[in-house]
C-alpha cells in the first residue's frame, strides 16, 4: 500500500526480527528489543551507524552508572532522580543524546529488579544488542536510491536554465518584451530538491570518497545567483540602440543551452564572451549618461555570465578526469 513507507516496512521487520531473536535467546522482557529496534531505523545507512554507535555506548554507559548508583545509595526514586540529574548532561556532553531513551529503560530494569546481578547485566546487554543490531541490520540492508530522481531532477534544471536564457535572449531583443522569468524560482526549488536528495543519496553511500550529484547541484545554486543578477542587470538595457553589441549578447545567450546540457566543457561560450567584451572596449566612449548607464549594465552583465560559465567549467573539468562521475550523472 502506498501510504505505507520503507521506513515503516523495515521497522516492521526489525521489530519482529528483534523479538523473535530476544525470545529464541530466552531472554527476560523480551518486547524491549522490539522496542529499541523502533529507535534504531534512520532514514539514511550513515545515521544509522551513527546512531548505533551512540546508543550502545550511551546505554552501556547509563546501565554502569545506575548500577552503581543504586547500589551505592539504595533503590528509591530519589535515586533515580540522582541518576538523571548526573548522567543526563554527561550524555550530552559526549553527544550522545541518542542514547538517553533505551538507556533509561534498561535503569528502570534495574531498578524494577531491586538488586544488581551478573545475570540481569547480561540481559540488559544482549536486549540492546539484539534490538538495535537487527535494526541495523535491516536498515543497511536496502535503501530506496535517490538516482533516478536525480537524473530527472537534473533534466529539468537544465530545462528550467535553457529557458532562462532564451527569455534573456528575447528581451535583449525586444526590451519592451513583458516577460516574468518564473522558470527562476522552478529551477531554485528543483535545485534545493536535489541538494535534499543528493545529501541523501550520499548518506546512503558513505562508503564513496567524492559524490558528482552534491557537486552537480551545488553548481546549479551558484550558477542561479548568476542568472539572479544578470536578470536585474537586464532590466537597465531598455534601449537597444545605444549598445549594438545586444544582438551579439542576444545571440550568445541562445548558444548557452547545448552548453548548459554539455557534460564536458564547451569552450565556444566562453570565446565568443571573450571576443565580445573586447569589442566593448573598442567603443567610443559613451556620449550620454542614459548611455553611459545602459552599456554599464551590459557589461557587468558579461562578467556574471562569464561567472556562470566558470562555475560549470570548474566541475566540467574534473569529471573529465576519470569516469565514475560522469558514469553517476547516468548522461
Amino acid at each position: 500500500m502506498k501510504w505505507i513507507g520503507w521506513r515503516v516496512a523495515k521497522t516492521a521487520a526489525a521489530v519482529a526480527a528483534a523479538i523473535a531473536t530476544a525470545q529464541l535467546l530466552d531472554l527476560e522482557q523480551p518486547l524491549f528489543a522490539g522496542v529499541l529496534a523502533i529507535l534504531g531505523v534512520e532514514v539514511t545507512r550513515r545515521s544509522g551507524l551513527r546512531s548505533l554507535f551512540e546508543r550502545v555506548s550511551a546505554s552501556l554507559l547509563a546501565l554502569a552508572a545506575s548500577s552503581v548508583l543504586f547500589e551505592a545509595i539504595g533503590y528509591a526514586i530519589w535515586t533515580a532522580a540522582i541518576y538523571v540529574l548526573l548522567v543526563f548532561p554527561v550524555l550530552s556532553r559526549l553527544k550522545l543524546q541518542s542514547g538517553i531513551v533505551p538507556g533509561s529503560v534498561l535503569v528502570f530494569h534495574v531498578y524494577a529488579a531491586g538488586e544488581v546481578t551478573m545475570e540481569l547485566l547480561v540481559n540488559e546487554v544482549l536486549l540492546l544488542l539484539v534490538g538495535l543490531g537487527c535494526a541495523s541490520l535491516i536498515n543497511n540492508a536496502y535503501m530506496p536510491g535517490e538516482r533516478s530522481r536525480l537524473a530527472e531532477l537534473r533534466t529539468l534544471v537544465e530545462d528550467r536554465f535553457a529557458s532562462l536564457f532564451a527569455g534573456m535572449a528575447a528581451v535583449m531583443r525586444k526590451p519592451d518584451m513583458l516577460w516574468d522569468g518564473a522558470e527562476l524560482l522552478q529551477a531554485d526549488g528543483l535545485v534545493r530538491e536535489g541538494l535534499e536528495r543528493s545529501l541523501r543519496e550520499q548518506h546512503n553511500r558513505p562508503w564513496a570518497p567524492r559524490f558528482y550529484w552534491n557537486d552537480y547541484f551545488g553548481m546549479r545554486r551558484r550558477q542561479l545567483e548568476s542568472i539572479g543578477s544578470m536578470m536585474e542587470l537586464l532590466a537597465h538595457a531598455y534601449d537597444r540602440e545605444a549598445v549594438p553589441q545586444a544582438e551579439r549578447i542576444a545571440e550568445l545567450l541562445e548558444t548557452m543551452e547545448a552548453a548548459i546540457r554539455s557534460d564536458y566543457y564547451e569552450s565556444g561560450p566562453r570565446e565568443a564572451l571573450a571576443a565580445l567584451r573586447q569589442s566593448f572596449r573598442s567603443m567610443e566612449l559613451p556620449r550620454t549618461r542614459e548611455e553611459f548607464e545602459i552599456r554599464s549594465a551590459l557589461l557587468q552583465f558579461t562578467v556574471e555570465l562569464d561567472r556562470f560559465l566558470d562555475t560549470a567549467s570548474r566541475l566540467k573539468k574534473r569529471r573529465e578526469e576519470g569516469g565514475d562521475e560522469a558514469a553517476a550523472s547516468g548522461r
